[in-house]
């Protein structure tokens, strides 16, 4: 067994070299990341020179906003599963379920006051939970707007480039 562990290597990662040091933060950058900070921030010459720079190719082919409208459709489920339930507690409290009595007898003042708190208590966790599947919806119709107009930009710079 142990023979087996000699056997396997892992390999490490290579150590990268570091740009920026804590105790000389003005020092001059290594000569490589200075060309690659002045080839990024070079004006656009035309179209297809903006197609060949790596950076544009990431930003136009990544993902990220995909991945951000899937987890913003995955809360609002979640969000709405929670706001039925309420939704559903609401209507027992208020004796709009004809399927379950209300097991309280309204006639006692205490049990009113508990009853009429409660009721509040569960309006104001609904409007709060409909308000924040308002916002989330609307956070998640901006960010596929702007997933439609990154793949517009796209095909137009993909077609003036040819």
């Amino acid at each position: 067994m142990s023979d087996n562990k000699d056997a396997i290597q892992t390999e490490e990662p290579p150590i990268r070299q570091r740009i920026w040091y804590r105790n000389a933060p003005h020092a001059s950058l290594p000569q490589d990341t200075e060309e690659l900070i002045q080839e990024a921030t070079r004006p656009l010459s035309d179209i297809p020179d903006a197609l060949n720079r790596p950076y544009v190719q990431k930003s136009l082919n990544n993902n990220m906003l995909e991945i951000m409208a899937w987890n913003l459709m995955e809360s609002l489920t979640a969000e709405n599963e929670f706001n039925q339930h309420i939704r559903r507690f609401l209507n027992i409290l208020l004796g709009d379920d004809p399927d379950i009595p209300i097991p309280f007898d309204f006639q006692d003042m205490q049990v009113s006051a508990y009853h009429d708190q409660l009721i509040q208590l569960v309006q104001e966790s609904l409007s709060r939970s409909d308000e924040f599947l308002y916002r989330v919806n609307k956070s998640r119709d901006q960010v596929v707007f702007a997933i439609e107009q990154k793949a517009q930009l796209k095909r137009q710079l993909e077609k003036t480039a040819k």
